[in-house]
């Protein structure tokens, strides 16, 4: 079965697509069929990073109809290891401004794709696209830098994912649901408030829904003067929001990563012994085991 891991970031500038990128290509090479679909609806531009310039199909052609299947616009890379890829939409207001219903059936068109890594590039923001599409995923991971304004961005895209998450826990037809949907929340503390009024219970069904909620953090562009206090954002993060953020790894500040961007290159293919491929390798490590991990347990989960 399918494995899908989002990739999401509260700012633009956090090197998000260079990650997933990377981490597409170093999954591939494990044996894995990996799929990196471009959902960066204001900026895709993932192909690129392959040094595929002018890709024959777009999400576009799918979203237009002129494909009924995302299946028929994806992009098999036989010099990275047999990575398939499905281009952005491109510039367009369709695009950027789709409905409900087309959401829906970019969503459901996901799902029907068969790999065994699905791998979502995510637009930065929060957006409400952006946040649906981090939320679709099995694992979600988020990408920063230590720069103050992307760890401020970072947290409000986790605060928002967070509450989103909350929503979830309720049907969309609920009396909970439709109050929660009708206000605009700074805090989940909010949430937790107006749904425990509207019915007794409510707090701890979110509580539930929150659970299955933590999302995995990577550091890019670490450098001896830019740091990060993982410790002191994660409780944070745990007092304020409830969740846990895995710490998935940490990329340092490197020439290369801007050599292989000139290249039309990932950096782990460009430069496989500069420091941030062999930390992109590392993260790449670990993220596979995690989705062993999430497979065996969905594995247990069925019926025998």
């Amino acid at each position: 079965m399918t494995v899908t891991i989002s990739v999401g970031s509260g700012k633009g500038g956090t090197g998000k697509t260079m990650v997933v990128a990377n981490i597409g290509l170093l999954l591939a090479k494990t044996g894995r069929r990996v799929c990196v679909v471009d959902l960066d609806l204001g900026g895709a531009d993932i192909h690129i990073l392959y040094g595929l310039f002018e890709p024959q199909s777009r999400l576009t052609d799918f979203l237009n109809r002129k494909v009924e299947r995302l299946s028929d616009i994806v992009h098999t890379l036989g010099s990275f290891g047999g990575l398939q890829i499905i281009a952005g939409s491109g510039h367009t207001l369709r695009s950027a401004n789709m409905s409900f219903q087309e959401k829906q059936r970019l969503l459901k068109g996901l799902s029907s794709l068969d790999t065994d890594v699905l791998l979502l590039d995510v637009g930065a923001g929060t957006s409400f696209h952006a946040l649906d599409f981090f939320m679709f995923s099995d694992i979600q991971i988020c990408v920063t830098n230590p720069e103050p304004m992307a760890i401020m961005d970072f947290y409000n895209f986790l605060q928002l994912a967070t509450i989103r998450q909350a929503l979830g826990g309720f049907l969309s037809q609920s009396e909970v649901s439709k109050a929660l949907k009708e206000r605009n929340f700074q805090t989940l503390a909010e949430v937790f408030l107006l749904a425990e009024e509207i019915q007794p219970g409510a707090r701890e069904r979110i509580q539930q829904a929150l659970a299955s909620f933590n999302p995995l953090l990577i550091t890019n562009m670490a450098g001896s003067n830019a740091k990060i206090n993982k410790l002191k954002l994660r409780k944070l993060v745990a007092k304020y929001l409830g969740i846990a953020i895995p710490d998935l790894g940490e990329i340092p500040y490197d020439k290369s990563v801007q050599e292989a961007l000139r290249a039309y290159l990932p950096v782990c293919e460009h430069s496989r012994k500069s420091p941030a491929s062999l930390a992109l390798a590392a993260i790449s490590a670990k993220l596979e085991k995690v989705v062993e991990l999430f497979d065996r347990k969905r594995e247990n989960l069925q019926p025998s």
